[in-house]
């Protein structure tokens, strides 16, 4: 009877010393997959939170149709919740084929694509798309609304600020529509020349996109609008994530708007970016389309 029950015991202690480990490697294992679960599920969380303006970033030609084309580059960068202008004169010297030409005159013979496609051969990167519009076309495409407060103190000098009756107090109060006069009266005052000109022009839109965050959803919607009016080659998935991007960056805690002045000397009746200045082009740049060296590009 005594042995009987001492095999049963030994039997007992070799069936739990085998199943006890494959026991626990089963809940090791299982728990292991549960936290796997866990971890993808919240991870799909998070991405699903997350505006997808918030991962988008553009880099835009806007060109100012007119006798005089202007120029400015827009970068609208979701990640880093950024807004950064940088006006470009039409007076900037680029390299083409055939020698240098300036962005006015490629903008007038050629347009804007040709004008992008020159910029790019010049500082290395392309930008994303061009939009061109009249001076009132992209008056119309921010609306109408409330006007900004712009200090023309910042960019403009005394001697200049005087006869645009902004002697005594710079604040100058502007809507969109009263940008194109307000400029074109800047061109004629001493000391502004085509650079100190494009500052003036990135200053004041910069004004607007910070102090006018509300209409910045609606951009894209009024491209779309507007695009019988309009030269551009976004196309409809740009316009999407545009718009995706700008209604995220409206409501950004940690929205930056600002303007970048690009260095420039003069050069033979032209005005040519200086090392500093075509560093200040291609961070805005950053992120575009590379420049592609062909037999045609490198002459």
């Amino acid at each position: 009877m005594h042995k009987r029950r001492g095999l049963f015991f030994q039997s007992l202690l070799l069936t739990l010393l085998l199943i006890l480990p494959m026991a626990g490697a089963v809940v090791y294992l299982a728990g292991q997959r549960s936290e796997r679960q866990a971890a993808q599920a919240a991870a799909g969380q998070s991405t699903l939170a997350e505006p997808a303006g918030a991962r988008n970033t553009h880099r835009l030609l806007l060109a100012v149709q007119g006798e005089a084309p202007a120029f400015l580059l827009l970068r609208l960068d979701g990640p880093a919740q950024q807004i950064r202008f940088c006006a470009l004169p039409g007076e900037l010297t680029l390299q083409a084929p055939a020698g240098t030409t300036t962005l006015a005159a490629c903008y007038l013979s050629a347009g804007p694509a040709r004008a992008a496609e020159l910029l790019m051969n010049t500082v290395g990167i392309a930008p994303d798309a061009y939009l061109a519009a009249t001076a009132d076309g992209f008056a119309d495409l921010w609306g109408g609304g409330s006007g900004v407060r712009f200090d023309t103190s910042s960019v403009l000098p005394e001697e200049a600020r005087g006869p645009l009756g902004y002697g005594d107090d710079p604040v100058a109060q502007l809507e969109a529509g009263g940008v194109p006069d307000f400029l074109a009266g800047a061109a004629g005052q001493p000391g502004v020349d085509p650079p100190a000109l494009a500052r003036v022009r990135g200053a004041v839109w910069a004004a607007f996109f910070r102090q006018g965050k509300e209409v910045l959803p609606g951009l894209a919607e009024a491209v779309r609008g507007a695009s019988a009016r309009l030269l551009t080659d976004l196309t409809a998935q740009d316009l999407y994530r545009l718009e995706e991007t700008l209604t995220w960056l409206s409501g950004a805690s940690g929205l930056t708007v600002d303007y970048e002045t690009a260095d420039l000397q003069p050069a033979a009746g032209s005005w040519q970016l200086t090392g500093t200045g075509m560093q200040t082009v291609q961070t805005l740049l950053a992120g575009g389309r590379p420049a592609e060296t062909t037999p045609e590009t490198a002459r």
